[in-house]
């Protein structure tokens, strides 16, 4: 094999290698809503699905090329330079050349030119190039019984048991990956996916967890005097009240104030009893999902309703607002307690406690301190998910500037308290 033979197979194999590291690079990671829009544009929804599909084994089968090309490619080129440097040693010098020359090759190629384009022309590029693909998944398709068998090995080894794929969590994972996304690249506000995270979690919490409990359940006598209920009304701020009758564990309906008014302006003696004022009441079981409640509540056209156990025992209320709640977060409205609230508890001169609610701004203006502000969030739940790119959990810090931020209570979809702690050297400097 001469000199000539080992330029071109390094050259093409090269070329190659550039190729299958963008398509590596791309595949796994792909934009699905960039690549959809792509292609229905040009009315190739089909081919869309195609990829969409086939995705995961037309990435393996890159990977492979890959490595198959690298191979090629450093052998040809090894043998290439050892037949230029033949009868001479090679050098220390000679040696750090060609290992910083080789190094700066395959940077270029396989790690800074497949970023670029996979940032700017993802979704071109594999709609131009997927037959080439197809076909490499096709030639190395024998090589995903190897993933498959180390796989299971794997497994074994660990002791995972194989469990039938769940096509809905599938279907939910890769929403959020769009979703992720798509707030990352600015298309959408972290609010947004706050919403988007609370409808999918409905179908996976059960009404026991967002109902007002028995205990703080705001009700009625059925034997309370017209004067009490008016004061009761005034206090309480309710539009719909539970009337019980006898004792608390027997809830004879529920009072509509606007049912109360017409009877206030009668004389007392022929105004109507409570309980004949009172409309029915559902009842629905703790266990029922919150997605299932608002079909409920939708159906029977109602906003409240009170939960019942396994023993049809009254154990707490829930109305389409604590619903609501899980898809857009707390509800304030005029009976709230802390309206003007900001969110931001200060503990000491170096500590405070916030929400993850709290604006920036405010924090920064009540508590002195110089946090970033950007366009990209308002609050400093916001904040903390864009410098970590996730949801912390509880425990986790984040050091921004000299303020440092600890996440006390967070779930899946958003943060809900931090403590910012100021170090003393700062505060002083600052002052």
């Amino acid at each position: 094999m001469g000199p000539t033979l080992f330029i071109w197979l390094a050259t093409s194999s090269w070329l190659v290698l550039i190729l299958s590291s963008i398509a590596a690079t791309i595949l796994p990671d792909m934009l699905w809503h960039d690549l959809e829009e792509y292609c229905e544009k040009r009315d190739r929804l089909r081919l869309f699905s195609t990829i969409h599909e086939h995705h995961e084994i037309a990435a393996l089968a890159a990977q492979a090329l890959q490595v198959l090309s690298l191979a090629i490619f450093l052998i040809s080129s090894q043998a290439w330079l050892l037949g230029l440097r033949e009868g001479s040693l090679l050098d220390a010098f000679i040696f750090t050349g060609d290992v910083a020359g080789v190094t700066l090759v395959l940077m270029v190629t396989m790690v800074w030119l497949p970023w670029a384009v996979a940032e700017h022309f993802g979704p071109p590029f594999i709609y131009f190039t997927w037959p080439i693909w197809s076909t490499v998944s096709t030639v190395f398709y024998p090589v995903t019984y190897g993933v498959d068998f180390l796989g299971s090995v794997m497994k074994r080894a660990a002791g995972i048991v194989d469990e039938p794929p769940d096509e809905e969590e599938e279907f939910e994972e890769e929403i959020r990956t769009i979703v992720t996304e798509a707030i990352r690249e600015g298309h959408i506000e972290e609010d947004a996916r706050e919403m988007i995270e609370g409808v999918m979690d409905l179908d996976d919490t059960e009404t026991v967890s967002i109902m007002t409990p028995r205990s703080e359940i705001d009700s009625l006598a059925a034997t309370t005097s017209w004067w009490e209920i008016v004061e009761f009304i005034s206090k309480t701020g309710r539009t719909r009240i539970p009337v019980w009758d006898g004792s608390r564990d027997n809830f004879a309906g529920l009072l509509y104030v606007k049912d109360l008014l017409p009877e206030l302006a009668r004389p007392e003696s022929t105004r109507k009893s409570l309980l004949d004022l009172a409309r029915p009441v559902i009842h629905v079981p703790q266990s029922m999902t919150v997605s299932e409640l608002l079909k409920y509540f939708l159906r029977k056209r109602t906003h409240l309703a009170l939960v019942v156990d396994e023993y049809h025992a009254v154990t707490g209320l829930v109305t389409i607002e604590d619903v609501l709640e899980e898809i857009v977060g707390e509800i304030v409205d005029e009976h709230d307690i802390d309206e003007a609230d900001n969110g931001i508890i200060q503990v000491s001169d170096e500590e405070a406690d916030v929400t993850g609610k709290a604006h920036v701004e405010d924090i920064n203006e009540v508590l002195g301190m110089e946090l970033p502000e950007e366009d990209d969030y308002d609050t400093i739940g916001g904040l903390v998910i864009h410098e970590m790119k996730r949801i912390p959990k509880p425990g986790e810090q984040l050091q921004v500037g000299d303020v440092s931020i600890q996440v006390v209570a967070s779930d899946r979809r958003r943060i809900h308290q931090l403590r910012l702690i100021r170090s003393k050297q700062n505060k002083v400097q600052s002052a």
